[in-house]
């Protein structure tokens, strides 16, 4: 009894009291802010243990000091008689109460207001990530009905995907799944997404079905499903696809803001015949081929044709010119920046708020301007519309890198891979982002990958510039051979090419190359980087320019700040 009156006297219970306050008003102030800058978790934990470390520390200094008129003294040299431990109590007393109102102010701060924005729970947040699996053509076998349904995919896609609360797969990796066997769980961990989509279409001649089932992708069960049926006219399809959407959000608890819910209302065109004719385009411009582009370009032709207002469709015919030139050698430069330019420019006048409008018009001022504030504007505008614009991710994800911003280019390139995981085309860019930041061996790596599915022409030519201008051509000997037999060039041509670039390395001396056989081998946009391994300086600067006066967007000019060349 005379300890604990002896405690009492010295205010040890007052003193751990509000130690033990002011330690847990910490611990939530950190937890709190500690986030917002990427703190590790580590910090927090070492914070808390240094607090329980100090406890004791605190309590025997208590013990062992005391306050007086003079200062901090040892409590043994204190006569009782001159102590003031009663006051000083009395004044801990007050720090107590202000203490425990401070801690009853953030508790309420914390549950009424901090918590009034209430974040999902980890389930609902899975959810939230959605596949979309290619629809059934229920149509009648009519040689349009499987674009059709294909169309009406990639529409619902495309609304879903302006939903910034859902993290939507890409219609280029979903479609994979056409006829598969694999079961619903499967799809969704090869995925990494919790929640799937199927469905089914059918049009008649005066009607359209839809049916559609939403599944939990970790339970097999049914979350949602509906049926759909209006008079088969263009406004009415662009309705149900809104509808669908709506009903979706709802049942994934995502939240529509009132912009996100005028673009799912967008009507595009009331053209039955011009929707058709998109829909063609937009499946053969999604192959990249000179063969799938030019067909696109004359659906996207023939839709804006049938309704010049079809602003979607212009964005389109932009898309098919933009990507037409690094598939082809038989186009002209100057034609193609024109076509591309007006196409581009219709579509944004006709409707700004489109997505793939804004990321073709950024592409175009990137390539033929050489715009790069005006490219970055309208590449983040279609970013803030759709999230996962795979066309807008892949070329910002270009202009950064280009611009030296690597960290943010890598992470462009490695979202627009998580949205789209399956797309060659998103692991070739990919591979570009890493050979631009020289991270030459994962570069490889990838572009290997990808070669030993199959052969992606574009990769083979880009992946030997790679290994131009980081001198590892001893890798790639077979890259620019392969490339020249893919494109109907000249493979023997290729082969001396080879030759001359690796006897540049082996004797560190410029070595020139016949004109003729840059005539053999059709090379272009890759000159310029050709005559710098080279180490032909004068032939360089001359390719460049040539380059810059045919208009053509070349990644040799739009490198140069980065290229090691």
């Amino acid at each position: 009894m005379a300890l604990l009156g002896e405690m009492r006297r010295r205010n040890i219970f007052k003193v751990s009291l509000a130690y033990a306050i002011v330690s847990w008003l910490i611990v939530q102030v950190a937890d709190i802010l500690l986030p917002l800058f990427n703190a590790p978790q580590w910090i927090v934990q070492t914070l808390v243990l240094m607090l329980i470390l100090f406890f004791p520390i605190s309590a025997l200094l208590s013990w062992a000091y005391e306050l007086t008129p003079e200062g901090f003294k040892a409590t043994a040299d204190v006569d009782r008689t001159q102590s003031i431990t009663v006051k000083t109590g009395k004044k801990l007393n007050h720090v107590v109460i202000v203490l425990l109102s401070l801690a009853a102010l953030f508790l309420g701060l914390d549950n009424y207001v901090f918590q009034a924005e209430i974040q999902p729970t980890p389930d609902v947040a899975y959810r939230q990530s959605i596949a979309v699996l290619p629809f059934t053509n229920r149509s009648e076998a009519e040689e349009s009905a499987e674009f059709f349904t294909d169309g009406v995919h990639d529409g619902l896609l495309t609304r879903l995907a302006h939903i910034s609360d859902l993290h939507v797969i890409s219609h280029t990796s979903v479609m994979s799944y056409r006829g598969t066997t694999l079961k619903l769980r499967e799809i969704g961990a090869e995925l990494g997404v919790g929640s799937i989509l199927e469905g089914s279409v059918q049009r008649d001649s005066d009607a359209i079905r839809i049916n559609v089932q939403l599944i939990d992708a970790q339970t097999d069960e049914r979350i949602w499903a509906d049926t759909y049926e209006r008079a088969l006219n263009a406004a009415n399809v662009f309705a149900l696809q809104s509808e669908i959407s709506a009903t979706i959000a709802g049942a994934l608890e995502a939240n529509l803001s009132d912009a996100e819910q005028a673009r799912l209302e967008m009507v595009s065109t009331e053209n039955l015949d011009a929707l058709d004719a998109y829909f063609v385009g937009k499946l053969r411009v999604a192959n990249r081929t000179e063969p799938s582009l030019r067909k696109a370009i004359e659906a996207f032709g023939r839709a804006t044709e049938l309704d010049p207002q079809f602003a979607a469709a212009w964005a389109g015919l932009a898309e098919a010119w933009l990507e037409l030139p690094g598939r082809s050698t038989n186009t002209d430069p100057q034609r193609i920046r024109r076509r591309a330019s007006s196409a581009a420019i219709r579509a944004i006048n006709l409707s700004p708020e489109l997505s793939d409008a804004q990321a073709a018009l950024g592409w175009h001022l990137l390539l033929h301007n050489y715009d790069w504030q005006g490219a970055e504007a309208a590449f983040r505008r279609a970013l803030h519309i759709e999230p996962t614009n795979i066309n807008a991710l892949h070329w910002y994800s270009r202009l950064l890198s280009w611009q030296a911003k690597h960290t943010d280019a890598i992470a462009a390139a490695r979202f627009a891979l998580s949205t789209d995981p399956l797309s060659p085309l998103t692991r070739i860019n990919m591979s570009y982002i890493l050979m631009d930041a020289k991270a030459w061996d994962e570069a490889l790596n990838v572009a290997d990958g990808l070669m030993s599915q199959g052969i992606y022409p574009s990769l083979l030519v880009n992946t030997w510039v790679g290994t131009l201008r980081s001198a590892r051509t001893d890798v790639s000997t077979d890259m620019l051979t392969q490339w020249a037999a893919a494109t109907a060039r000249d493979p023997e041509a290729a082969a001396v090419v080879n030759a001359l670039v690796m006897r540049r390395q082996s004797e560190d001396v410029p070595v020139s190359i016949d004109h003729a056989l840059i005539d053999r081998l059709m090379i272009s946009n890759e000159l310029a980087e050709l005559q710098a391994a080279l180490g032909n300086a004068d032939a360089t600067l001359d390719a460049l320019e040539a380059t810059l006066q045919s208009g053509t967007g070349s990644s040799s000019l739009l490198s140069m700040k980065i290229n090691p060349s």
